[in-house]
């Protein structure tokens, strides 16, 4: 048999060039992108390290605090007072602002700023206001403007027109516009309020200081209340005296109660 013929697979040197060409740029995309990752991988890792404080941390150079109450200002000052040119990072600032607060509860909020241009940082602490003090199961608590009972008060001073007492330290829905609201009218009752009781059911019980106890019912319609209940109790003063038992549960359906108090 006559031998085969072998043929070899010549390419052109055109094609070759080109096939060259693009093997090269795909080897050169596969090496940049390498680049690229291993680029953005370092970047992070260099950024965690910035923010871990590695490189760089915020020294101030003094601390500022901003707060009315004059305690909480007096323990923020010592809280800081190892804080002016020492790491101050964005987690220590959480954990002072937390302790802050937990030594004093009644504050609404506790921030800390840190300029970094200027080197500064600032405390900034804010107050919830006191609506009343309040007897709680005979200690004496405050109702913060949110309806929460505090150990302290930050707000200063303030009139006691009357007493208020609960019983249960559950938050009553309510009851701190109730409190606003008879405060305002304070003048208008024909016998001042001098206790306001507040039961676990959220019943109030008012009594005024003739010694007429008012069985109030819910907080609705407080302004019309106590205008009927001054014309009810000059009336019934003048035929039967006082003191008097004068029951307002059933005012949303025109019905008023009065009794002599045994």
């Amino acid at each position: 048999m006559a031998g085969r013929k072998r043929f070899k697979l010549k390419v052109r040197i055109k094609v070759r060039n080109k096939l060259l060409r693009r093997g090269g740029a795909a080897a050169g995309i596969v090496l940049g992108l390498g680049f690229i990752v291993w680029l953005s991988g370092y970047a992070l890792q260099t950024s965690r390290g910035l923010l871990d404080g590695r490189f760089f941390s915020f020294k101030p150079v003094s601390i500022v605090i901003n707060c009315p109450a004059p305690e909480a200002a007096a323990s923020a000052r010592k809280l800081f007072s190892g804080a002016v040119n020492s790491p101050l990072t964005a987690a220590r600032c959480r954990e002072l602002s937390r302790e802050l607060r937990r030594r004093h509860p009644a504050l609404s909020s506790a921030k800390v700023f840190r300029n970094f241009f200027t080197g500064k940082a600032e405390v900034s602490a804010a107050v919830e206001p006191v609506v009343a003090p309040v007897l709680l199961n005979g200690a004496t608590m405050y109702l913060g403007e949110t309806g929460r009972f505090m150990r302290e008060n930050l707000s200063g001073p303030q009139p006691q027109l009357f007493t208020t007492q609960l019983q249960d330290a559950s938050p009553v829905p309510g009851l701190v516009a109730f409190i606003k609201e008879v405060r305002s009218l304070y003048a208008v009752f024909f016998s001042r309020p001098v206790k306001l009781d507040c039961g676990r059911d959220g019943a109030v019980l008012i009594t005024l200081e003739d010694g007429t106890r008012v069985l109030w019912g819910g907080f609705e319609f407080t302004g019309l209340k106590v205008l009927r209940l001054n014309e009810v109790l000059k009336d019934a003063l003048a035929k039967r005296g006082g003191p008097l038992r004068i029951d307002l549960r059933c005012f949303k359906e025109g019905k008023i109660f009065v009794s002599t108090l045994s």
